[in-house]
């Protein structure tokens, strides 16, 4: 594969205000060889006007307004790959922002492995009110990983790609996997990623090219504060515990650190959210007793040292 050409879809709803540093941080890309697609789902917003703007420009091929809101941004991620022309396809959400060698730094890894199907790079969170930095990584080496250790090491404990907009992948297996990601609301990547993977190589640069905006109206946040992200995940573990990448005493012990860490100490989460979810995840009270045994003896660990 010498120089593949890659289409960049960016699904957009209600980002006006971010559009134009987005689709600027695309097209001032070191990496050249690319196609631009861009799907609004029926914003309510001015973003079709920031749109039309760049209607004209060589790099974009394709501009798809919806007639009416497809409630999922899944299903237009689908609706990307069946437009898209390229080998390669790169989701750059509409609302983040990327360094200029962010898509040449990916293209290198399918260049190099033949059974590459997925390369990231690191993310940068940031505050939308005042640009200050949530998380940032210390720079490594990259890795190159065989699918279904990538799997085993990255994705059990919650989703290594933070940001879909800092990965790369190939279209024709997007298109062979199950759509079943595309009935999620939240968690959809998650899976997205975990199917990918299966079919060959995930590459992994650890500089943090890609910069992911953390803001009021951010979905993950929301869907986080309802419990749906939660109910999802759970879905996921069962799917990698079926699947035979971890084994029963693994799923069990992801699923009480699950439960302990993120749900039980959440102080955003509504009680009767926690307890809704606790029962979508099938805990039991036996559960709930070896959960609380747990805390207890991390309080007289603390107390003792």
């Amino acid at each position: 594969m010498i120089d593949p050409f890659v289409s960049v879809i960016i699904p957009n709803y209600n980002h006006a205000k971010y559009l134009d540093e987005r689709i600027q941080s695309i097209l001032k890309q070191t990496y050249q060889n690319f196609e631009l697609i861009i799907l609004d789902d029926k914003s309510t917003d001015n973003s079709v006007e920031v749109i039309n703007k760049y209607q004209d420009n060589p790099h974009v091929s394709c501009v798809v307004v919806n007639k009416e809101n497809s409630g999922s941004t899944f299903k237009q991620w689908h609706k990307g790959f069946e437009i898209a022309k390229g080998e390669l396809i790169w989701v750059a959400e509409s609302d983040d922002i990327c360094k200029i060698e962010l898509l040449e730094t990916l293209v290198q890894f399918f260049i190099k492995d033949p059974k590459c199907v997925l390369a990231y790079t690191e993310s940068v969170f940031f505050r939308d009110s005042d640009g200050e930095l949530i998380r940032t990584h210390d720079d490594k080496d990259s890795e190159l990983y065989e699918g279904k250790d990538f799997i085993s090491t990255k994705m059990i404990n919650g989703n290594s790609i933070a940001n879909a907009s800092s990965a790369l992948f190939r279209r024709s297996v997007a298109l062979s996997i199950d759509k079943q990601y595309t009935n999620y609301k939240g968690a959809g990547d998650r899976l997205f990623w975990i199917e990918i993977a299966e079919q060959g190589n995930v590459g992994v640069d650890y500089h943090s090219l890609n910069y992911y905006r953390v803001h009021e109206y951010n979905s993950t946040k929301r869907n986080y504060s309802e419990g749906i992200n939660q109910k999802e995940d759970y879905k996921i573990l069962n799917y990698i515990f079926h699947k035979g990448y971890i084994t029963k005493n693994q799923f069990r012990k992801s699923k009480l650190d699950y439960v302990r860490f993120r749900i039980l100490t959440n102080e955003n989460l509504d009680y009767h959210i926690k307890k809704d979810i606790c029962r979508f995840w099938e805990i039991t009270i036996f559960d709930k007793l070896y959960i609380e045994f747990l805390n207890l003896l991390d309080i007289a660990k603390y107390k003792l040292g």
